[in-house]
């Protein structure tokens, strides 16, 4: 809740800065490609003795930009797919996304996101080189929970037993992003970007982050 009321404070004050300058002094479209640092709190529900957790996967982050003023842009972006997962030894039991879960066995539960897309502004200042930029927008989500058991493992009251893989739970939706981050430089079309994203993917915090090469043209 507080990083949405963050989003639209910020928001409504890019809104305001003035938008009129010189057809000189448009940069247009620029693209970026880099890796992130992706670190997913999604299981972290999952956290006990005998659960081991990898809530970080390294993914790839594209986006493509266009300036409204020389300190202002729209910019739309991808960020690929991810995993994170938790293994429990057996005999757990607990509430996950608001169902209760046991186990009689051992698990394996991954949540694989699919590609996420982002669409938001971005607000760039400073002189010379160096310049630090605020973003803020949409991150639109999707994710798959799959459940890898050799036992029982029961969610929701349905049991699942055997050695198998299944999806239990899939959904999608879309939150708020926000961003900061700092660009240095070293030719007239080309730069590099050092950011820091913070979301939320189905009532969980996410962040990551990235480095990224930046081209204008």
């Amino acid at each position: 809740m507080k990083m949405k009321i963050i989003c639209i404070l910020l928001v409504s004050l890019i809104s305001t800065i003035p938008l009129a300058v010189s057809a000189d002094d448009l940069s247009k479209t620029y693209f970026s490609v880099g890796v992130m640092n992706m670190t997913d709190k999604g299981l972290d529900g999952l956290k006990g003795a005998g659960v081991t957790i990898d809530d970080s996967d390294t993914v790839s982050n594209f986006s493509l930009g266009y300036k409204v003023s020389p300190s202002l842009a729209f910019e739309g972006g991808i960020i690929s797919g991810g995993e994170v997962s938790a293994s429990l030894s057996g005999g757990e039991s607990g509430t996950l996304y608001g169902q209760t879960y046991s186990v009689s066995g051992t698990l394996t539960v991954k949540a694989e996101t699919d590609p996420s897309y982002l669409f938001g502004l971005k607000y760039s200042g400073g002189s010379g080189p160096l310049s630090i930029n605020i973003k803020a927008g949409q991150l639109f989500w999707d994710v798959d929970y799959i459940a890898s058991v050799s036992g029982t493992i029961t969610y929701a009251g349905t049991a699942y037993t055997g050695a198998s893989s299944a999806t239990f739970k899939t959904i999608d939706g879309s939150d708020p992003y926000f961003g900061l981050g700092m660009s240095y430089a070293f030719s007239k079309n080309s730069s590099i970007d050092l950011d820091y994203i913070s979301s939320e993917i189905n009532d969980s915090d996410i962040s990551g982050y990235s480095l990224s090469w930046v081209r204008n043209f």
